[in-house]
């Protein structure tokens, strides 16, 4: 019984630390290449976001808006704040100077 109890209760705890990083954004910005190859970030203010799993994919040297939720996870970009559930409108009124 102590040790279900012990159990559900890192549970519970591990679940509200996790939830710490369920924070929903939007961006504005260009696409930039990561360092990473295949990686694609996007810079808006003094924040970096990761915007590589955005749907449709993001095109390095396009402007767009993200939405999505920032995510503690890593992955192999090891760069910005990753987005998940992330979703790219291109801007056809806006540019970038470098494409």
């Amino acid at each position: 019984m102590k040790c279900a109890l012990i159990i559900a209760s890192a549970v519970v705890i591990f679940g509200q630390m996790s939830g710490a990083y369920a924070q929903q954004v939007t961006a504005s910005g260009c696409a930039e290449a990561g360092v990473e190859n295949g990686c694609v970030m996007l810079k808006d203010g003094a924040k970096l976001y990761n915007i590589t799993n955005a749907v449709p994919k993001p095109v390095v040297g396009t402007y767009g808006t993200v939405t999505g939720t920032v995510s503690g996870d890593k992955d192999i970009c090891q760069q910005g704040d990753l987005l998940k559930a992330a979703e790219w409108k291109i801007d056809p009124e806006k540019s970038c100077a470098n494409k």
